[in-house]
């Protein structure tokens, strides 16, 4: 049952999305869509037309100012300002133009929406496992600070559902990257679960979240400025669009936020 004090769920034409009270409280438009019959923001689909559309209207927002990366799974991050621009292979966006609408998709993967209300910047950003393991999040933030002036203690961040360290089953290999890439924290024991051998392999649950927590601490953001939904996306697939639990034709969610 999803139930936490940082969000709130609305619908709108049979549109189910969630809201973060801290975005709203400082006037930021924004939301993530859940599972609703009738509606996927995958390219290709034949509901994504109509799904920008009603999210547009639930959102009163001009659905052509819509943003979309093609992602996948990079640690390209852009900074914009207008409609123009090369968005293949791009997982994260980031602007301080209040008409661009900055969009994310996913199925488990976690999407990150930032905002710094002192410069008035925003972001959207797309980190599966190997977007977190690229550091993506790490990058957005080195982005905000350099290129638009940033105080990392200003910086909001919101973590969207995501599939989450009970469900996110690894093998060998990518627990030994995970290893090698994050020992510097000195805290692998603690995101890093080994699990129970299935067909003679040895599993491993990793806490991604965790990962990106201790990043954002790093670069210096505040712990009451670090929001989580709390959400599995595998425990509440009845609600969530979760790619491990829908197999092969999953559907997808997106994150948009505006200033």
């Amino acid at each position: 049952m999803i139930n936490d004090d940082n969000i709130i769920i609305k619908s709108y034409k049979g549109l189910n999305y969630i809201q973060y009270k801290a975005l709203l409280d400082l006037g930021i438009n924004h939301a993530y869509t859940m599972k609703s019959e009738g509606y996927d923001f995958s390219f290709g689909s034949k509901e994504r037309e109509k799904s920008y559309e009603i999210l547009a209207e639930a959102l009163n927002v001009d659905k052509n100012r819509i943003i979309e990366p093609i992602q996948t799974h990079t640690k390209k991050v852009l900074c914009i300002d207008n409609l123009d621009n090369n968005l293949q292979n791009v997982d994260g966006l980031i602007t301080n133009k209040s008409n661009l609408i900055l969009s994310t998709k996913n199925a488990d993967c976690i999407l990150f929406l930032f905002y710094d209300p002192v410069k008035k910047v925003i972001a959207n950003i797309h980190s599966g496992w190997k977007g977190t393991f690229q550091k993506i999040s790490e990058v957005t933030l080195i982005k905000m600070i350099s290129n638009y002036g940033c105080n990392p203690e200003d910086i909001i961040v919101c973590f969207s559902p995501s599939i989450r360290k009970c469900h996110f089953e690894v093998e060998e290999d990518v627990k030994d990257l995970c290893e090698s890439i994050f020992n510097f924290t000195n805290r692998t024991n603690e995101f890093i679960k080994k699990e129970k051998v299935i067909n003679g392999i040895q599993k491993y649950n990793i806490d991604s979240i965790l990962i990106n927590k201790i990043l954002f601490k790093d670069i210096g953001l505040k712990d009451e400025n670090i929001i989580d939904c709390n959400i599995c996306s595998f425990c509440e697939q009845d609600k969530i669009h979760s790619a491990r639990a829908e197999g092969e034709n999953f559907k997808r969610g997106t994150a948009v936020i505006t200033l």
